[in-house]
């Protein structure tokens, strides 16, 4: 074997060897990006629905604080002298017209 053919038979090898490792390196990298646009599904499914689960929490959070201002507005008004005392009378209660004091 001569020397032309032994470096050419190297060049051959070595070019063999690129393209085999560049196959590998290929499919290795199409696989990672594979995996992650796979991750990127997956966290954006679970970020829409969480964010679901966050604006039902908020829409029942502004109804419990319309119904709290509500019910503290009723009391507010139940608690009242004037209802008070048109519900004392209404269950009998009267004033005292004199108080006696016992000595």
């Amino acid at each position: 074997m001569t020397i032309l053919k032994k470096i050419e038979s190297e060049k051959i090898q070595a070019n063999f060897r690129f393209r085999s490792n560049y196959k590998k390196y290929s499919i290795l990298i199409g696989l990672c990006i594979f995996g992650l646009i796979l991750i990127e599904i997956r966290a954006s499914n679970t970020v829409i629905a969480y964010g679901e689960k966050f604006e039902k929490l908020s829409n029942l959070e502004k109804s419990l604080k319309i119904e709290n201002q509500i019910l503290e507005n009723e009391i507010a008004s139940d608690a009242s002298l004037k209802v008070i005392a048109s519900k004392s009378a209404d269950l009998g209660f009267s004033p005292k017209i004199s108080i006696q004091y016992i000595r």
